[in-house]
């Protein structure tokens, strides 16, 4: 399988790639550097705009402009940048984490959790609904990642990167509750971070030091690995007009030797043959 160099460039910490249909582009943020981006495949231009901390999320909003989640909490702000509008305060305990991947459903809620290095087990995953509530929602969680959910939206999958898998809830549309979890793929190549389902309902996984990605049946099994040319790959998305393009983020953040990746921190695209799942909203 090729992959193709989208956006050659030296991002820390690229994560959380949402494809915005409404603008045909590529929302992403590097999250080290604060920064939202909008990456538009037809010209290749990359803008953005800083958000003056770190910041794990990006998703568009349904009554525009995007909803963000950042170091202290979940923002709303205008598509190109400006005055932001906090939601809600959020802190880890004991403080010093951040917000990390999140990602909106396609039921209009936001999903998004914190992350921190030391103790394991202080952080959670979130559910912001429409009506601008807030919901703890998973708990003992040391590095909230990637999620997903199935075609028919039954079930949602979750990545806690330190786990080392992917777990699987049974998933309530109409309400956003989650019962059931359970372990569906253990990892054992890198680490689990981002991640994104397909129309066939096959979860891609982006591999932390795993130097590429793999693509795994609801079951558990292994169907496809993809080398990228980068050690770190933070995570997934599928975008353009018919959402047949695979978009992959990667970082630099840790690595001083770059010798044998020297497009680490780029944007890559892959043509994986099958297409993703229409991109949710925030509807709030």
């Amino acid at each position: 399988m090729i992959v193709d160099v989208a956006l050659a460039g030296q991002a820390r910490l690229a994560e959380g790639p949402v494809w915005d249909p409404r603008s045909s582009c590529l929302r992403w943020v590097d999250i080290q550097r604060g920064q939202v981006h909008r990456f538009d495949p037809a010209s290749g231009t990359d803008t953005f705009f800083e958000v003056g901390e770190d910041v794990g999320t990006v998703a568009v909003r349904a009554a525009g402009g995007l909803v963000i989640a950042t170091t202290s909490g979940l923002y709303t702000c205008p598509e190109g940048g400006g005055r932001a509008t906090l939601l809600h305060a959020v802190d880890t305990d004991p403080p010093g984490g951040r917000f990390n991947d999140g990602k909106a459903d396609p039921w209009g809620r936001l999903w998004a959790g914190t992350m921190l290095d030391d103790p394991p087990g202080a952080c959670a995953l979130y559910r912001l609904d429409p009506d601008h509530s807030l919901h703890t929602v998973a708990t003992g969680v040391s590095c909230s990642n990637g999620l997903g959910w199935s075609p028919e939206g039954t079930t949602m999958y979750y990545i806690d990167t330190r786990t080392g898998g992917i777990d699987a809830f049974d998933h309530d549309p109409s309400t956003g509750a989650l019962s059931g979890r359970r372990r569906v793929v253990d990892v054992d190549r890198g680490w689990p971070d981002g991640m994104t389902v397909d129309a066939d309902g096959c979860l891609w996984v982006a591999l932390w030091d795993g130097w590429g990605l793999r693509r795994y049946a609801p079951d558990g099994r292994l169907l496809t690995t993809v080398e990228v040319p980068a050690q770190r790959v933070t995570s997934c998305a599928f975008g353009g007009p018919a959402l047949s393009t695979l978009y992959v983020t990667t970082a630099r953040t840790g690595l001083r030797d770059f010798t044998d990746q020297p497009l680490a921190g780029s944007l890559f695209a892959v043509e994986p043959g099958v297409a993703g799942l229409a991109p949710g909203e925030w509807a709030g």
